[in-house]
């Protein structure tokens, strides 16, 4: 991901201190209307442009397809959406969304993954890219992400970063070796100046399978990353645990340490959360919030001046919030959205293996959508921006100059829609 920040005491009455929402005529819809939309995902281009992409599913032959949109922040609205053509067919999760990503010279990278149809593991699959060298006019046929191309595993819950040599880097989760680890494998690859990804390498066996994994860049270079792992502590005889471990790259992803635990939360699950980390940095260090269900539920934050030392306690955030997003902003502050529920509990024992999910849709029941901003580590402001009317969730956010840009997935009747707004930090 870009790089995002996130600082925050530990406050368990959020929505108390929440404003009102957004007026709904502020709230635009970005999506085809009545055309299945999921998966919002921001980045941005290689000129700083706050660019959104999604996945929507095509009115003419029914299959998913990843789109981009590049916003100008003059006429504060998006540009006319650009479709990947090689993407057709390409998998819908929320959690294990479609990305675009932009190298230093302009070149736009789309990756998305893609089941295997008539396999006997109905969540194989694999991972693919195209590339566009003239800003999305054209494009290059898919290529696999991965070395390995059998047909009869999972690849997917991948994330992708900008490097600073302008390059990207990327990581996955990756089944290829079967049953004999226990849960999948992260996998790291990283393009070459005037090439697609090259070569790709194993980091770690033995993570978690269909958790979202989080890929990070820091001023310095460094490449951080952040993923769900199965361990089995000597404390806890026989009983494995899924937490969340560290692992960061000083040479451009030619070395990675060790992975660390960010938090002994000793969570005994027999099955994959579908809930991963979010990692963010300032100039004070490395922020990292997430899920657990470890010694009590609910979204938990760690930071670290120097994260290969280890990090701080962690805090808990919020008992019901989940799908949380960070975000730098100036002058020290953060901002973070999640999503409370209304009515509907998550369901977060989903037992999974070895393989690519398609979750387009939460549990039943209506969202809202929460905006927290923070300075110096203490919450200023929290605003509802959805009114818990609508089903509403998997928001993102990105600053654009002196105001936040927020979108989320909204479930509505005939189809789930894409809708955005855009939010003045000063009022």
């Amino acid at each position: 991901m870009k790089k995002i920040s996130f600082i925050v005491l530990g406050l368990l009455g959020l929505l108390n201190a929440c404003t009102t929402s957004p007026d709904a005529t502020q709230v635009k819809g970005l999506s085809t209307p009545g055309i299945e939309a999921t998966a919002p995902y921001f980045t941005t281009d290689h000129n700083g442009n706050a660019v959104l992409c999604w996945t929507e599913k095509d009115g003419g032959d029914s299959l998913y397809r990843l789109k981009y949109a590049v916003f100008d922040a003059e006429k504060n609205s998006f540009n006319t959406a650009v479709t990947v053509p090689a993407s057709a067919g390409c998998s819908n999760s929320a959690e294990s969304m479609g990305k675009i990503a932009f190298k230093a010279d302009g070149t736009v990278f789309a990756v998305f993954s893609k089941r295997f149809p008539n396999e006997k593991n109905p969540y194989a699959g694999a991972i693919y890219y195209s590339l566009s060298d003239d800003a999305g006019k054209s494009w290059s046929p898919s290529r696999f992400l991965h070395s390995d191309t059998s047909h009869s595993y999972g690849r997917s819950f991948f994330d992708v970063a900008t490097l600073k040599d302008g390059e990207l880097a990327a990581i996955w989760l990756d089944g290829r070796y079967g049953k004999s680890i226990k849960g999948s494998a992260l996998f790291f690859a990283r393009t070459e100046k005037g090439k697609g990804f090259g070569a790709d390498n194993c980091l770690d066996k033995g993570t978690c399978e269909c958790c979202r994994t989080a890929i990070f860049t820091d001023d310095a270079g460094k490449i951080h990353l952040a993923y769900r792992s199965i361990m089995f502590p000597s404390a806890l005889t026989a009983k494995q645990v899924r937490d969340m471990v560290y692992k960061v790259s000083a040479d451009n992803g030619k070395t990675f340490t060790s992975a660390r635990t960010i938090s002994n939360d000793n969570w005994e699950i027999e099955g994959c959360p579908h809930s991963g980390p979010s990692l963010a940095a300032d100039r004070k260090g490395l922020q990292v919030v997430w899920f657990t269900a470890g010694g009590g539920a609910g979204l938990y934050y760690s930071s670290a001046k120097n994260p290969e030392s280890g990090f701080g306690r962690r805090t808990l955030l919020t008992t019901s919030g989940r799908h949380p997003q960070l975000v730098a902003l100036s002058q020290d502050k953060a901002a973070m959205v999640c999503e409370e529920p209304i009515s509907a509990e998550p369901d977060h024992k989903m037992n999974h293996s070895h393989g690519s999910m398609n979750m387009s849709h939460p549990p039943a029941g209506a969202a809202k959508i929460i905006l927290s901003i923070l300075k110096n580590g203490s919450l200023e402001k929290t605003v509802a921006v959805t009114e818990g009317k609508e089903a509403d969730h998997h928001a993102v956010l990105i600053p654009v100059k002196e105001k936040i840009l927020i979108a989320w997935v909204r479930e509505q009747k005939p189809a789930a829609k894409l809708c955005y707004t855009l939010m003045n930090l000063n009022e």
